[in-house]
Order: C-alpha cells, then sequence, then structure tokens
C-alpha cells in the first residue's frame, strides 16, 4: 500500500465518525472471537475424536468377549488314525443355541465297506468357555482306500453371543492331508487301560480246578534251604548204609 492510499484509508475512516483506535479495537475483537472459535472447533474434534474412540475400544471389548465356537478335527486319544470332530468355544464367555450345517452332508466309512452318517445334535444348548463336544469322525487308514466318499467338506458353525447376538464361524473339512499320510502305532493311556481289562478277565477265569490255572506261593530262602537239609540227610543215610555193608561184608585177602 502507498502513503496515499493509506492517507485516504485514514480519511475515510475519520468521515465515517471513527477513530483509528476504534477501528483497531473492532479487529482486536474479531480477531480474538476468531481464535476462540477455532479453539472450539478443535476442542469440538478432539471431543469427537475421544467420544470415537471410547466407541471403538468398547466395541473392541465387546467382541473380544464374545464366544469363539470352532469345529474342527482333531485326533483321537485311541490313536493317531482316528478323528474326532470337535466343536470347542474358545472365547470368554458362553456360547448358546449352537447349530451345524455342512456341505456335504458328514459321513464316515462303517468298518465293512460301507458307509454311515455323522450324528450331530441338532442343538447344543451350552458351551461354557473351554467347554468342548466331540464324536467319532472316521478311521483314516478305512477312509484312504475309499474313493467314493468327499474329503472336502464346509460348513458354518452359528450360535448367540452376548445379549444373544447371532455370531457364527466357517468351517473347513480338508482330508487330503490324511489320505497320503503314514500313521505310526503309538502306544498310550488308553492302550495300557485295555491290557489291564484283559488282564482281569484273565484272572477271572483262574481257580483250582483241574482244568484250571493255580498259583503257588512260596519263600525261597526257606525252600532253598530245606532242599539243602534234605539232601545233606540223604547223602549222611546213603554213607551210613555203605558202612554198614562194609561191615557186614568184609572183604577177604
Amino acid at each position: 500500500m502507498t502513503d496515499e492510499q493509506f492517507a485516504e484509508l485514514v480519511r475515510a475512516i475519520q468521515d465515517n465518525g471513527l477513530s483509528i483506535t476504534d477501528w483497531i479495537g473492532a479487529l482486536a475483537s474479531l480477531l480474538t472471537f476468531l481464535i476462540a472459535a477455532a479453539a472450539v472447533w478443535i476442542a469440538w474434534g478432539q471431543l469427537q475424536e475421544a467420544s470415537s474412540a471410547r466407541k471403538q475400544t468398547k466395541k473392541l471389548e465387546r467382541e473380544k468377549s464374545q464366544p469363539y465356537v470352532v469345529a474342527f478335527l482333531e485326533e483321537s486319544a485311541v490313536g493317531s488314525h482316528i478323528l474326532d470332530l470337535v466343536v470347542r468355544n474358545y472365547g470368554q464367555t458362553a456360547g448358546r443355541n449352537i447349530r451345524f450345517s455342512f456341505e456335504p452332508a458328514l459321513n464316515r466309512t462303517d468298518g465293512n465297506g460301507g458307509e454311515e452318517d455323522v450324528i450331530l445334535p441338532d442343538l447344543i444348548s451350552f458351551l461354557a468357555p473351554g467347554q468342548e463336544w466331540r464324536t467319532l469322525f472316521d478311521v483314516t487308514t478305512e477312509r484312504a482306500h475309499r474313493e467314493d466318499l468327499p474329503l472336502l467338506y464346509k460348513g458354518v458353525v452359528s450360535y448367540e453371543g452376548i445379549d444373544n447376538e447371532p455370531q457364527k464361524s466357517d468351517v473347513v473339512i480338508d482330508l487330503h492331508p490324511f489320505k497320503a499320510r503314514i500313521f505310526p502305532e503309538i502306544l498310550g493311556v488308553h492302550h495300557a487301560a485295555k491290557a489291564l481289562q484283559d488282564i482281569s478277565k484273565n484272572q477271572k477265569q483262574w481257580s483250582e480246578t483241574p482244568r484250571g490255572i493255580k498259583v503257588y506261593s512260596r519263600d525261597g530262602d526257606a525252600k532253598d534251604t530245606k532242599v539243602v537239609e534234605s539232601a545233606q540227610r540223604w547223602k549222611a543215610r546213603r554213607e551210613a548204609e555203605r558202612a554198614t555193608e562194609a561191615r557186614n561184608n568184609p572183604t577177604e585177602v
């Protein structure tokens, strides 16, 4: 702005009856108002962000607290070649009204060259955190020789979470990895229990009849001592008999 333009501005202000001081004060008030409005706007934005963050945190905490019910295959305790279908709640709260749907329907070998359905409950009313439901799915050493049975099943587990909020988890059962697998024989607790059952059955058949099994008990040291003493007595008696025979039948020279 040139000196001449500034002088014209001052004359215009004076012609309107306002002094330079009044204009400066007005501008200062306007500037203060603008600064205050900007501060309010910024504060409002921060409050909105804080509210959104709280809602997001609350939502995450709720989701974290929801039950998480899934279905999968797991090796049975009986043997690694036997697979169980397991439905387990990995969440922090209980899952309710649990239902299943699979395509195609689950089936397994029946041990006689045929097949049968894997029976699932229509509804599991309640699964506590960490609780599970399981059933036999199939014996992989038998299924590996069946080309007519599916190797892939897809399904959905639907259930209710906190405040009956609907939840679901997808399921994929893929048997391809088990088809080419070699299963070593591993003896575990189940096999030990089975062996004890067999021993118990055999013991029930023991008797003291001529056709049964007789069980004897003996004190080894006492028995051995008696055997030694008996042998010594027999030897002494035999030597005495020989001495008597020698006296009764002297040898002629």
